[in-house]
């Protein structure tokens, strides 16, 4: 029996086809995954290319087909349980809103340090200072939880807004690249075999992981469904039409972080807000500077809206069918929100923020966050893959949109078999790390450790509530 067949509180349809499209956007497009991407040079374009082909059209084709066949809430939550049973169904849920959980931080840390550079030089020292960054995170966080609290109505416009700003922020820092590169030159020199990854440089493979993991974002939309209008509809030409926007953001981008930082010396975390700076100081207009940290703080506070209200809806429809506490299945009676499922979330991501900060640099507090991030989000797409598999066999569900799907076919076979290969890639690459670590042990012990013992406590939490139910 499904979710939506059960007694439940009904949540309002508040989500359009252009608010599914800026959500999508806000959702995929981090401006970090640009800096982090630039490392490589024009090879990163390369790198960018492959991914898509082989990431993100067969998720854009696997949540477009699953959503037809299971518009409801709780997306692939629903899509794997159905398929495997409430243990994989529960594992899958626990381990996609871990992701989130783990990787929401990092989020405020790239908002965090880019607000800093709205204020110019003299702000940055305070880039790697525990006590500014733990306060704007922690503020920021309350700050939109209290505003989905208050209905998604309202907290959409974050994501709204941050979607807008992602086009802005690109447009202005292609235009101000050009006009760069017109006057000085690119600081990369182009040649043709500069595209082609050096695979022997051992860096290079961890960094794939985020290349995959930085167009992964169109599940999320499902997860909200009962929240769509016309979901069955609106959410495959959501997809198609921001798959096409998300590849011409990052291509576009990248190439122009490429054009205007010098090799080896794109941040990590601030590495657009960081591509405004140097093209400011080159141009002598610190209006450039201002415009374009507004724009990458706006565009980074609609991403974190926007996994904020998704992630809020996972450990709602769990405790809607009680592998977690009833209680956060609880809807606000006035504003029609999962307000329990946001508070709880809200309270272990501030637990987080404090731990992750403690006695770590900004920097290494980051990419543990991140790494482990992947690992856990990973883990369902494996599933999610296999459950596109069982259901076109067995014909479960409604419907499906795509037709090469309606007789068992090589297509079936390349989608799924392509996207659950990639996904395991991407989950063993992102346990090597990368060059920029100090500690590479150290590193390893924390980002499979940690991710080990979270998804242990989630087992432990499911056999308990079994054992009570018994």
């Amino acid at each position: 029996m499904t979710t939506q067949q059960k007694s439940q509180p009904t949540l309002k349809r508040s989500m359009r086809l252009r608010d599914l499209v800026l959500l999508n956007v806000s959702c995929v497009v981090g401006l970090s995954s640009l800096a982090q991407v630039a490392q490589f040079g024009f090879a990163s374009l390369t790198l960018l290319a492959f991914a898509f082909a082989t990431f993100l059209v067969p998720c854009a084709i696997m949540v477009a087909e699953l959503n037809a066949r299971m518009p409801e809430e709780g997306g692939f939550y629903l899509w794997t349980r159905s398929a495997f049973g409430d243990r994989h169904g529960y594992l899958v849920a626990w381990c996609y809103w871990l992701s989130n959980i783990v990787w929401l931080p990092t989020v405020l840390l790239f908002f965090s340090v880019s607000c800093l550079y709205v204020f110019g030089d003299q702000a940055l020292v305070y880039a790697d200072h525990p006590w500014y960054i733990g306060m704007v995170c922690i503020g920021t966080l309350w700050i939109v939880t209290l505003l989905n609290i208050f209905g998604l109505e309202k907290a959409k416009w974050i994501q709204n807004l941050g979607g807008m700003a992602i086009w802005l922020c690109i447009l202005f820092l292609v235009i101000f690249g050009l006009i760069y590169v017109s006057r000085f030159g690119s600081v990369h020199e182009f040649q043709a075999s500069k595209l082609l990854p050096d695979f022997s440089d051992f860096a290079v493979l961890p960094f794939f992981a985020i290349v995959a993991f930085c167009f992964a974002g169109l599940e999320l939309a499902p997860v909200m469904a009962g929240e769509v209008q016309h979901p069955r509809r609106n959410i495959p030409r959501a997809i198609v039409i921001s798959s096409i926007l998300i590849c011409l953001i990052y291509m576009s981008g990248t190439l122009m972080l490429i054009f205007t930082v010098s090799e080896g010396d794109v941040g990590i975390i601030d590495g657009v807000a960081q591509s405004f700076h140097e093209v400011s100081k080159a141009l002598e207009n610190p209006v450039i500077r201002g415009l374009g940290a507004i724009l990458v703080t706006l565009s980074t506070l609609g991403l974190f809206g926007a996994w904020l209200t998704g992630a809020a809806r996972i450990p709602f429809v769990v405790g809607l069918d009680n592998y977690l506490p009833a209680a956060l299945g609880r809807v606000h009676k006035r504003w029609g929100s999962p307000y329990v499922s946001l508070i709880l979330q809200a309270v272990v991501l501030s637990l987080l923020l404090a731990a992750s900060l403690y006695g770590s640099s900004v920097k290494e507090a980051y990419l543990v966050l991140l790494d482990m991030s992947i690992i856990l989000y990973f883990i369902p797409f494996l599933y999610m893959f296999a459950a596109l598999f069982w259901h076109v066999r067995k014909g479960t569900g409604q419907q499906g949109i795509f037709r090469f799907f309606e007789k068992p076919s090589w297509v079936l076979f390349l989608v799924t078999g392509l996207g659950f290969g990639i996904t395991f890639l991407s989950i063993v690459l992102s346990c090597i790390p990368s060059g920029a670590v100090e500690r590479p042990m150290w590193f390893v012990t924390k980002v499979v450790g940690g991710a080990g013992v979270l998804i242990g406590l989630g087992f432990v939490l499911y056999l308990r509530r079994m054992g009570h139910d018994q």
